[in-house]
């Protein structure tokens, strides 16, 4: 069985598979695996990170992380077409991580260049920056992937 890379990166490609009902319900599970497997990847490494104590901008940076996943679903669910729309779930997760890759990406650069852009600051500086920005990439991801959403949306709709 041969892999196709654009199930992985291509979001106009995975948009057109669902637009026109192709992607399989094999696909369709790959990718609701690949965000429950990053998220409590996510989540695990956070909660097994020996720390003596907590910084004040890293609980603000898991509470803001959390209120703009909880806000952005809601989001994505209204440009989906809300309680009138249809195949929330099979669109979003495959959206998701085609959209989703990239921000990672987006966030490894921004988390590298942060220190880079404030060099010498104090580590509050630079911890209260990077939740801001993570915040901020979050907040764009969610957009996109709703662009995607809402333009499915559309097109099944007419």
């Amino acid at each position: 069985m041969s892999f196709d890379h654009r199930y992985m990166w291509s979001t106009g490609f995975v948009r057109e598979l669902l637009r026109t009902d192709r992607l399989s319900e094999a696909a369709s599970f790959s990718y609701f695996l690949a965000i429950m497997t990053f998220d409590w990847f996510q989540f695990t490494v956070n909660v097994t990170t020996p720390a003596s104590s907590i910084s004040p901008w890293s609980s603000a940076g898991s509470w803001t992380t959390f209120a703009v996943t909880v806000l952005g679903l809601l989001y994505l669910y209204l440009k989906n077409g809300g309680g009138a729309g249809q195949h929330f779930l099979r669109r979003y997760f495959p959206l998701s991580v085609t959209v989703g890759w990239k921000f990672v990406g987006a966030m490894f650069v921004t988390l590298w260049l942060i220190p880079v852009a404030l060099g010498g600051q104090s580590q509050e500086t630079l911890g209260w920056s990077s939740t801001v920005a993570i915040a901020a990439v979050n907040i764009v991801m969610f957009w996109r992937i709703g662009f995607h959403l809402g333009s499915l949306a559309r097109e099944t709709a007419v």
